[in-house]
């Protein structure tokens, strides 16, 4: 069913090249392996196989510019400007508290256009509900910085594409001027900014077949990945990076300079040890067998009734009075959860006690990097 985890963990920083025109399967990482069509995760339901796109749900837009830009987002966030300071892709990586918490998810892309470019330019994509929160945020430290920031939400629309279709782009040829292959998980797709009269399906129709599916899928395809996103799954002032997996995702950098809540995200690191990690689960009733595998069962309706996200999840034998886990978000029968590593073993079972004794499985994802040996 799974491997038992372990506890100890240790650097998984893959340093994308970012330069005009690289390949968008073809990037290469300094870490163990490069991120290329070779490497792609399965997909773990039939409706996503082959080439898809979907549209991002709950996604907000902050665009951001000026002489300072690059200098200013280096000292807030997780990941390293230097990487795209010059233009190409985007990056995954997250802003932090002073004491090392999280405060938002966010995807920062350099804007690919323009008589001037390259340019002090990006675009920040953050959760919707973040939007006020992040602003608010940049403007308290901004002060002298040479900085602007607007909400630019309604002038774009965030696509997720993936499939064998994206192979046939060539070295030369970006899909948009605003975007990333997504470096979360291999194979994960290309995610695009498109301005709003913008068709999307004129731009794919020279790749491939590419078939739209309901926003919807695209949080089932996340969550059957294993991938967090948003502040449901990634409490402001509550999560931390590691836990959340941004080590795995390709969104911290550990060789970068200081930068605000730096200290406890490079301690837990460097010492090695994190107890608790999200992982996918699926749910399922008492009187029903255990899931050998993570499944979608899109008849079912547990969110958001009588499953909420942040419910308490404890083991069933009842021998931990503590909780070991929290729930985070989820669709129809399965979602995320923060769970304590110790536990997720084979002949462990869980329930959420508040939600009916509803029993859940957790699963360890497959892009996980493999046990290291000492």
């Amino acid at each position: 069913m799974f491997a038992t985890p372990r506890l100890v963990t240790h650097s998984f920083n893959w340093q994308c090249k970012r330069v005009i025109g690289d390949n968008l399967f073809g990037i290469q990482h300094s870490g163990r392996r490069a991120y290329t069509s070779s490497l792609n995760v399965k997909e773990k339901d039939q409706l996503h196989t082959g080439d898809r796109y979907a549209s991002i749900p709950d996604r907000s837009l902050l665009e951001i510019q000026g002489p300072d830009t690059a200098k200013f987002l280096q000292g807030l966030i997780t990941n390293n400007m230097p990487l795209i300071a010059q233009g190409g892709d985007g990056f995954f990586t997250s802003f932090l508290t002073p004491q090392g918490r999280m405060l938002y998810d966010a995807f920062i892309y350099p804007i690919n256009d323009g008589k001037e470019f390259p340019q002090p330019k990006f675009m920040i994509e953050c959760a919707s509900t973040a939007t006020t929160g992040l602003l608010k945020h940049l403007k308290r430290y901004i002060l002298r910085s040479k900085v602007k920031v607007r909400d630019a939400t309604e002038e774009y629309k965030l696509w997720s594409i993936w499939g064998s279709g994206l192979t046939t782009m060539n070295d030369n040829t970006r899909l948009s001027n605003i975007g990333c292959v997504d470096p979360r998980v291999p194979g994960f797709g290309y995610r695009a900014i498109l301005p709003q009269d913008q068709d999307i399906q004129s731009l794919l129709s020279s790749k491939g077949d590419f078939k739209e599916l309901p926003s919807s899928e695209y949080t089932i395809r996340r969550i059957l990945h294993g991938i967090p996103e948003g502040v449901t799954d990634l409490v402001p002032e509550h999560a931390l990076p590691l836990e959340s997996n941004f080590d795995y995702m390709n969104g911290v950098n550990f060789n970068k300079g200081c930068y605000l809540g730096q200290e406890l995200t490079i301690r837990t690191h460097h010492t090695g040890v994190v107890r608790k990690r999200i992982v996918p689960v699926q749910f399922y009733n008492k009187d029903e067998s255990v899931p050998s595998t993570l499944q979608v069962d899109r008849a079912s309706s547990f969110w958001p009734s009588p499953l909420e996200s942040q419910m308490d999840v404890k083991r069933a034998d009842g021998s931990s009075k503590r909780s070991v886990g929290k729930l985070g978000s989820g669709i129809h029968n399965i979602g995320l959860a923060l769970m304590r590593l110790e536990h997720i073993k084979p002949e462990v079972q869980f329930t959420v006690p508040s939600a009916n004794e509803m029993q859940l499985q957790p699963f360890i994802p497959e892009w996980w990097p493999k046990e290291e040996q000492h």
